[in-house]
């Protein structure tokens, strides 16, 4: 009987989940039968866009180009050439648009693969995360920027945003006070003790990341640098949403492509945690074309045509993390890295 009430219960259960799963399928199906003529338009303004896409990723690389030099400024002694350091930022992008690894399994990855090129664990780790703070820095820089001219253009148009500005400049802020005021140190006795639990992990030890990510931003020429590269990068990509428009039929300016492109990423940073961003880059894409007059299908169809154009990269990151992972690594590590 104890048997029988147990197969009873595990129908039961079956049952229940058959018609949450039921109900679920009615409400998505409800969902979209009644945006079907949305869809419909969305759908047919990405298909306008299609033919743009090789050119989107070629461009997208470019602006990886950029991040690259930006991120091969911070290291005293760069273990590698710009090239490099280019196939290891398309490596980062990659893992992080493409893997459920909420947008920071790349930068481990990417410090890792330095790593193997002849810096310590920790030197190549503080490149990394002082490279990540610098890309938050400037894009902050980017978004006041666009809310700069929209103020100026739609005067008290820009209360909406107040909060997504404030959320940027925390992050920035709150990035490089752990970074100035010692909280890296938790990083390097957290990397300790897990070397020390699971010494089939191998190296995993990010001692000394405190004092490189210092020694880095000592180097002031370098930052600045870095920093120039960083803001050309974003202002590269209000291209890719000008020529996405117009190419959807839409004649937006220059300087509305400027403010969607820096609004709609600020979206996406703000979903940093979500895996790709589902949802919160084509939340702010939506958010900043309103704001210049440009209606939601088309916002939609750009931030999906900018999401064929991620996997469109991102295949090429991830073909590039196997190639690399394939290389043998330097053995002999540079001192001078950290310096």
């Amino acid at each position: 009987m104890e048997q029988a009430g147990r197969e009873g219960g595990a129908r039961g259960r079956r049952v229940f989940w058959l018609l949450v799963v039921g109900l679920a399928a009615v409400a998505v199906g409800a969902a979209i039968f009644t945006h079907l003529d949305m869809a419909a338009r969305v759908a047919g303004l990405i298909r306008r866009a299609l033919w743009l896409l090789p050119l989107l990723v070629a461009w997208h690389l470019g602006q990886l180009f950029l991040a690259a030099l930006g991120w091969r400024c911070l290291p005293a002694a760069p273990p590698c050439g710009l090239a490099a350091f280019w196939r290891l930022r398309i490596v980062r992008e990659g893992i992080d648009s493409l893997l459920p690894v909420a947008q920071v399994g790349g930068e481990m990855v990417g410090s890792r693969l330095l790593a193997r090129r002849g810096m310590t664990l920790g030197s190549a780790g503080a490149s990394v995360v002082v490279d990540v703070g610098l890309e938050v820095s400037t894009q902050l820089l980017f978004l006041l920027a666009g809310l700069t001219w929209l103020g100026l253009r739609h005067g008290g148009g820009v209360g909406s945003w107040t909060k997504l500005v404030l959320a940027v400049g925390v992050a920035a802020l709150g990035v490089g006070l752990a970074q100035a005021g010692g909280g890296l140190r938790l990083l390097e006795a957290l990397s300790d003790r897990i070397g020390r639990r699971w010494p089939a992990l191998g190296d995993v030890s990010l001692q000394g990341l405190h004092a490189a990510v210092a020694a880095i931003y000592r180097r002031r020429s370098g930052v600045g640098q870095s920093l120039g590269w960083h803001f050309l990068a974003w202002v590269l990509g209000t291209m890719e949403t000008f020529l996405v428009l117009h190419a959807m039929g839409l004649a937006v300016s220059p300087a509305q492509a400027f403010v969607i492109e820096s609004l709609g990423m600020a979206g996406r940073s703000a979903g940093f945690a979500i895996p790709a961003a589902l949802g919160a880059q084509e939340g702010g894409f939506v958010l900043a074309a309103a704001a210049v007059g440009v209606a939601a299908p088309a916002a939609l169809a750009l931030s999906l045509t900018k999401r064929l154009r991620e996997i469109g990269g991102g295949l090429i990151g991830l073909l590039l993390w196997r190639l690399e992972a394939a290389r043998p690594a330097v053995l002999t590590a540079a001192p001078r890295a950290a310096a």
